[in-house]
């Protein structure tokens, strides 16, 4: 999940730094590590971005940017696919400001679908994953302000988005440690906040897990019925309403 608006508030705010409020950068070096950040957003290159945030981190402990900062590098290591920096930045974000609800529902997610049924640390995982998703939880019941870089107008829209990654990764750790009916409520209630394709596909399987062939075989038509559903989510979905039919055939 790119949060867009992360980036252009940052370039925003970057521009305004004449204005009283908001954070402002100490010193003329600092200026010029901030516009390579913002150089490497603009030309959407997320390699070049992270180098750029964490020089800034690293050279200016003290930046009033660092919150904006981190969400940004954990925004960016996520859309291009590194789970690793996207966990350590997301811990680091976390560590920084404890009340971070970005940081923790993509840590969240990303642990729990990155963990294996046969990782030596997988209750680890299944930990820290309940451990984000359910503070995270916490956080977004009482969140009526968005966070820092995050338009007051998409608010309302990204909570409801956010509230159902952060179960989505409750029932991803459910499904880890085969409790099947706890599985299907989470990712019924990340459904109900927001029914991304991926989301619906995840619930498909819990049906099929808890043997409820005939709701997984309805779920999985529902993704394969989304035009603009990613194509591998529609495989994952098929696979579900394949394994359901055959299994409720051999009852």
């Amino acid at each position: 999940m790119k949060f867009l608006g992360l980036a252009m508030s940052f370039m925003a705010v970057l521009l305004a730094a004449q204005q009283p409020q908001g954070p402002k950068p100490k010193s003329q070096k600092e200026v010029d590590a901030l516009q390579k950040v913002q150089a490497a957003v603009q030309a959407g290159n997320y390699d070049a971005e992270l180098q750029a945030i964490n020089y800034v981190l690293e050279n200016f402990a003290d930046t009033e940017y660092k919150n904006m900062l981190l969400n940004m590098a954990v925004d960016a290591a996520q859309a291009k696919g590194d789970y690793a920096q996207t966990v350590t930045f997301g811990e680091q974000a976390i560590q920084a400001d404890p009340s971070n609800i970005l940081a923790r529902t993509t840590v969240a997610q990303s642990i729990a679908g990155h963990a294996r049924e046969n990782d030596l640390d997988k209750d680890q995982s299944i930990k820290k994953v309940r451990e984000y998703a359910n503070k995270a939880l916490e956080l977004l019941k009482s969140a009526d302000a968005p966070p820092p870089g995050i338009p007051p107008d998409r608010w309302p829209a990204l909570k409801k988005q956010l509230t159902g990654q952060a179960y989505d990764a409750l029932g991803l750790a459910a499904d880890l440690e085969h409790k099947f009916p706890e599985a299907v409520d989470d990712f019924k209630n990340a459904v109900n906040d927001d029914p991304a394709p991926v989301a619906q596909a995840h619930l498909a399987k819990a049906y099929v897990d808890n043997k409820q062939y005939d709701d997984a075989i309805a779920t999985a038509d529902k993704v394969l019925a989304i035009s603009d559903a990613p194509a591998v989510v529609k495989q994952y979905a098929q696979q579900q309403k394949a394994a359901a039919t055959k299994l409720k055939g051999a009852k």
